[in-house]
């Protein structure tokens, strides 16, 4: 008898840690034949390449998210980290000087080290530090603008960004696919994801089995400050321009929200790098399939906090 309880426990287990680790794909599998189903004209390559367009950004920056996270911590800058990264940039190509975005990316990492500094060496709440670096690195944006949206003239480099690859995938889209294939082999094949996510369950206790907790949380930190420079390029980039004052703005929330959907506890712990991925096309998936089905954008804001906060709910249960 204790046998038979003993398996199904485990068989209990095993299902929750299932669920766990693909909750984000099993939802954007069942997005995707929903909408097959029921939504007019959405099995056509101009949907789906819309789709991976516009996710592939979120994902991009919900790679480095995914880090921030796993570590405790947040970061709600990364919106104004694309936006200083793209202006400078900007500044430069309108100046025929492509090579000036090695400086708009070193300043961008630099906030980044500045953050994981504050929280890991200082102890500053993760959300104080990156709100104050958020308003710091809007104000810089808007200030070396000088005039507001900054514009230059690349038409190949933008077209090679707006025409997908083969009809259906946009050059960016393959940008993300590498970057997550890198990181998933960094976060579960090497000695750096089992640190991060050590940190994230118990930071004390990783401080005492000898990881060096502040390099972690500092190139965590610096991981999401490069992604977020990195999204910012290809917004630029599309539009041969870059508006300080709106390039980015609430950007965070999706990738929070993509992150945490995506099956990283939100308290600290395992990075499911797939997951994320999976979490930010699902995001996006939802809003088209709300403006293909005519409703409202009041509508599709409380569906994705429905989810959030069911996701929320279920990282609670599985805590428990």
């Amino acid at each position: 008898m204790s046998g038979a309880s003993s398996a199904l426990m485990g068989q209990k287990r095993f299902d929750l840690s299932f669920l766990k680790k693909n909750i984000a794909i099993i939802l954007l599998i069942v997005l995707v034949v929903f909408n097959c189903i029921f939504t007019k004209n959405f099995m056509s390559w101009v949907t789906f390449s819309n789709l991976f367009m516009q996710a592939s950004k979120i994902a991009l920056i919900g790679l480095g998210m995914t880090l921030v996270i796993a570590t405790g911590g947040i970061d709600i800058s990364v919106g104004s980290a694309m936006a200083v990264g793209a202006t400078i940039s900007a500044i430069f190509f309108a100046q025929g000087d492509y090579w000036g975005v090695l400086i708009s990316i070193a300043i961008v990492a630099g906030f980044g080290l500045l953050a994981g500094t504050l929280v890991s060496k200082f102890a500053i709440i993760p959300m104080i530090a990156t709100l104050a670096l958020r308003y710091i690195m809007r104000g810089m944006a808007q200030g070396v603008s000088g005039v507001g949206t900054v514009s230059y003239s690349a038409p190949e480099l933008t077209q090679a960004f707006i025409t997908p690859v083969g009809g259906i995938f946009p050059l960016h889209f393959f940008i993300l696919v590498a970057a997550a294939v890198f990181m998933y082999f960094l976060v579960n094949r090497m000695k750096f994801g089992s640190q991060v996510e050590a940190y994230g369950n118990n930071p004390t206790a990783a401080k005492i089995c000898g990881i060096n907790t502040v390099k972690i949380v500092i190139l965590c930190y610096v991981a999401i400050a490069i992604f977020s420079w990195g999204s910012g390029m290809i917004d630029m980039i599309m539009v041969s321009s870059a508006d300080p004052s709106k390039l980015g703005v609430d950007m965070e929330i999706d990738v929070i929200a993509a992150t945490v959907i995506g099956g990283t506890p939100i308290t600290g712990g395992y990075p499911n790098i797939i997951g994320t991925v999976c979490g930010a096309f699902s995001l996006q998936l939802i809003t088209m399939m709300c403006n293909m089905n005519n409703v409202a954008y009041s509508i599709t804001l409380m569906i994705k906090a429905a989810i959030i906060v069911f996701a929320l709910f279920f990282h609670g249960f599985r805590k428990k």
